[in-house]
């Protein structure tokens, strides 16, 4: 297992093709527990993702939905769940285990369709108004906030200002996907008006990072970023990814959703 950085994102070599079409298998067999997050859109989720699952949401759905798809996951791939701590662990120089109350990691199914090959740029604020609307695929440029909205309990010895954020890709399509982002976070934005955050990202620079089948990307997510759009997806393409976030607690990962 390797690692290769740039000035802000990780690369680590994680899976083989053939452990790729493992999970491809295995969230095949589990079809049932694949969740629609866009009403018309071939859009998915399995398990809990907290930016469905707590925000916005009163009834707060999250943590039963985490007890309930963490079961299911982890019987179904434990050898994937276990490699992440070690990967985590080997690259990133700390131990690393996974929030009991919290999700585990989860994943981000898109299947082959036009509607993502441009869908419109939103700040997140706008993603969330919307995530319900069929005539809408919106693609939110945004900094990962999640570490902040889970519930901790006590956050004593929480490493709060250094979190992290990993993808791996397990499906790519066959012209390729990849990370968008920009150069600033939101420092430079809290309390602008999401029109004039909006404008300030279109007009400014962002770059591209591709994904690698297998390979899992670890950033910081504070920097702007949104999901690269696929104007060549083609009907039978799949982009799979596994997500999960982190922070240190008491010099320990925590990994979650």
């Amino acid at each position: 297992m390797t690692a290769t950085a740039t000035d802000w994102i990780t690369d680590i070599d994680f899976l083989s093709p053939g452990e790729c079409a493992a999970v491809r298998q295995a969230l095949g067999g589990m079809r049932e527990h694949w969740i629609q997050r866009h009403p018309v859109a071939p859009f998915f989720t399995v398990g809990a993702a907290n930016y469905f699952d707590i925000a916005f949401n009163p009834l707060l759905p999250y943590y039963r939905m985490a007890a309930r798809y963490n079961r299911i996951l982890l019987d179904a791939m434990p050898w994937l769940y276990d490699r992440i701590l070690d990967a985590v662990e080997r690259n990133l120089g700390a131990r690393a285990e996974y929030r009991p109350n919290l999700a585990i990691p989860g994943f981000h199914i898109f299947l082959g369709d036009d509607a993502f090959h441009s869908p419109r740029d939103l700040t997140h604020v706008e993603w969330f108004r919307a995530k319900g609307n069929k005539d809408v695929v919106g693609n939110a440029i945004h900094c990962d906030t999640a570490h902040l909205v889970v519930d901790w309990g006590s956050r004593d010895g929480l490493d709060i200002e250094h979190p992290i954020s990993i993808t791996v890709s397990i499906a790519l399509p066959e012209s390729g996907a990849g990370l968008n982002y920009w150069d600033f976070g939101l420092e430079r934005t809290n309390g602008m008006p999401q029109d004039q955050l909006r404008e300030l990202l279109l007009a400014s620079p962002k770059h591209y990072h591709p994904y690698r089948l297998g390979g899992m990307v670890v950033h910081s997510g504070l920097r702007y970023h949104q999901m690269a759009p696929m104007p060549a997806m083609k009907p039978g393409d799949e982009r799979i990814t596994l997500q999960g976030h982190g922070v240190r607690s008491n010099g320990v990962w925590q990994l979650f959703w």
